[in-house]
């Protein structure tokens, strides 16, 4: 994998749960789009939905890719969770490597309260016109939904609040304003 590095098991497994999730939207939104001119049956569900799953499910691994590309790399991204989880950065790490990641981190709150108010108006949404769409299609939607916003308030929103506090932690301690600079590995204890 070009740039992403060594993924071990739980990447793997991170890997796996995105294809699941793209490929369940996937389906959701192509059986959606679909209803509008045909009835929602078994045979649509597997005629439209089975190659919507399979490139959901292949964006969605792609995205995570890209991500871990981003973040310089699957062992570098795992670091900066885990200097989240631990509540401190390594000494040893300039800020110029610490500093952006972990506000990069902590600024998933937005989209993270972004996909709140998305759960909360597209399942009042999909559960007003449950009498278009049908048991099965209504079902699925208003589960996609509530799995994408109790996702969010249970792990991107506390990740991101915590990645803030221990920027603003690990930033109290360095001469000046928390930007990437010159600051000398282990100068500073965080």
């Amino acid at each position: 994998m070009d740039r992403v590095g060594v993924v071990d098991e739980a990447g793997r497994l991170r890997l796996l749960g995105s294809a699941v999730a793209g490929a369940a939207f996937g389906v959701v939104l192509a059986v959606l789009v679909a209803s509008s001119w045909a009835t929602t049956t078994t045979g649509l569900v597997v005629g439209v939905g089975v190659p919507a799953a399979v490139l959901g499910g292949a964006v969605s691994v792609w995205t995570q890719l890209r991500s871990w590309r981003a973040a310089g790399g699957y062992e570098h991204a795992v670091a900066v969770q885990r200097w989240v989880a631990e509540g401190r950065v390594p000494l040893g790490v300039p800020a110029e490597e610490w500093v952006p990641a972990l506000q990069a981190q902590a600024d998933r709150e937005g989209a993270g309260w972004g996909k709140v108010v998305l759960c909360v108006l597209w399942t009042a949404m999909t559960l007003s016109m449950a009498d278009q769409h049908g048991p099965v299609l209504t079902t699925l939607l208003a589960a996609l939904w509530i799995g994408m916003g109790t996702w969010s308030v249970a792990w991107v929103i506390p990740r991101a609040r915590a990645a803030r506090a221990l920027l603003q932690r690990a930033g109290a301690a360095l001469p000046g304003p928390v930007e990437p600079g010159p600051v000398e590995p282990g100068s500073v204890d965080r």
